[in-house]
Formats: C-alpha cells, structure tokens, sequence
C-alpha cells in the first residue's frame, strides 16, 4: 500500500491532553529568549487579565511534536526526523496558551502527494482547551525522499 493510500483523509485524535505548566512556560520562554513579562512574572500576567502565565506562541511545538509522531506512528508510518524537511507552516492563534489549559490535538491530512521521489504531505492540527474552545490551528507541510537509499517516510518496518 503506498502512502498516499494509507495516509489519504486520515484523522486522528492524540490520545492525552498536554497539561501547560507554570514552570515549563518559564522554561520554554528563557529557552528561546521570549521577552514578554506575562511569560515569566505572574503579576505581569495579572496586569493583562490572566490568572496565571502566557505561554509564548511558539510553546505549542512541544505538544504539536508529540501529536504528529503520535499521529504517523497511528498509521505505521515511521518519520526518520533526519530525512524530512518541513517545507512550510501555517499557524493561526485564536486565543492565548495559559497556565494550568489543558491542550488536546486533532490531527487530519489536508493532502499528499509524491513529486520527483518526494512525499509531500500537509497536515492540519486543530488543538483545543479543555473547555473545547479552539487554541490554534496549524497546517504544516512535510517532505521526505521515498525512493531508494534514505527514506524520510517509511511502512514502520524500520
């Protein structure tokens, strides 16, 4: 079966929520140098109207990782993360990540595609609070070789 076939309108829901936590937003945010005092300092945060942490936009590529792989690892598709490119991404924030939300991730193919020995696939990632409120959608495109030698996508034989 290639997989275009296996992969073709495939959802999926990651089967836990990821808990956003005091301290690893302050971690994350001094990990790459985000700036905003609601990321680090309560009282900032209070200053905005939250009632704990700003995570900053990029903190939702910890959880986004975990999905997808969980997502490719649903269909038996093995991703050699040395072979792939992420050949582009696309994010909307609808609403801040706070302290203590509780995240869930859905995950669908939008579309794949094989051009010159490439498997180009596009995925959209929908991930929700626990009050089921949409947090951000992100669609991104991934490539990976198919043919001989290296391969970024494989049946999960490997």
């Amino acid at each position: 079966m290639s997989l275009a076939d296996r992969l073709a309108g495939a959802k999926y829901r990651y089967p836990d929520f990821y808990e956003v936590d005091r301290e690893k937003i302050r971690e994350y945010a001094r990990a790459v140098k985000a700036v905003d005092p609601a990321s680090l300092d309560l009282r900032a945060a209070a200053d905005l109207g939250y009632d704990g942490l700003v995570a900053p936009l990029t903190y939702i590529s910890i959880f986004g990782h975990m999905a997808i792989s969980g997502f490719f690892e649903h269909c038996g598709v093995t991703v050699d993360d040395a072979q792939i490119v992420q050949v582009d991404q696309k994010l909307e924030f609808l609403q801040p990540i706070k302290e203590g939300d509780r995240l869930y991730c859905d995950i669908e193919v939008e579309s794949i595609r094989r051009a010159h020995g490439t498997d180009i696939i596009m995925t959209k990632q929908v991930v929700t609070n626990h009050a089921g409120d949409i947090v951000q959608r992100t669609y991104t495109t991934l490539a990976g070789r198919a043919g001989e030698g290296d391969k970024g996508f494989t049946d999960g034989v490997a």
